[in-house]
């Protein structure tokens, strides 16, 4: 590096790689208690939805079941997925890095590894459902829409 070329700043340095820098994102409660997200972008003429979302170290969100296209990016930390399957549970963990595409219709839990996790969710449906937060015995809890994410990104973009 000459003296002409600025330092780059830590989180975009080669020698650490890229890091998602999420010290000041203004991060809202989500569902379930370590649980946390932030709405990047809603668009209800094409039913989707943008989002990121930190979990704790060791939180976990409830059963659900993503009825929309999802595709996810972890962007910090470790992923852990309890799948549910006819044979049980089954845990699947997604490092830094891990692309997912496509996943629709499966029951699972998601959460944070040791040093929590922030994952890029982005979700594509055909009509404004999204997914579906279940009760334990997987029933129904709540059908999320689009507009569910829209009203938030509302409330939160206010003055």
């Amino acid at each position: 590096m000459n003296e002409t070329t600025p330092a780059l700043p830590q989180h975009l340095t080669p020698a650490g790689g890229f890091r998602f820098a999420t010290a000041n994102i203004d991060w809202k409660d989500f569902l379930t208690e370590g649980c946390y997200y932030k709405i990047l972008d809603v668009n209800l003429a094409a039913h989707t939805a943008d989002i990121i979302v930190k979990f704790d170290p060791g939180a976990r969100c409830l059963f659900h079941r993503h009825v929309a296209a999802t595709t996810t990016l972890v962007l910090e930390g470790t992923l852990h997925v309890f799948d549910q399957t006819a044979n049980g549970v089954v845990e699947k963990i997604k490092p830094a890095g891990s692309f997912s595409s496509g996943a629709e219709n499966e029951i699972h839990i998601e959460g944070g590894g040791d040093e929590g996790v922030v994952v890029y969710f982005s979700m594509r449906g055909t009509d404004d459902h999204v997914y579906d937060l279940l009760n334990t015995d997987f029933t129904l809890r709540k059908a999320i829409t689009v507009q569910d994410f829209a009203k938030d990104w509302a409330r939160w973009s206010k003055p």
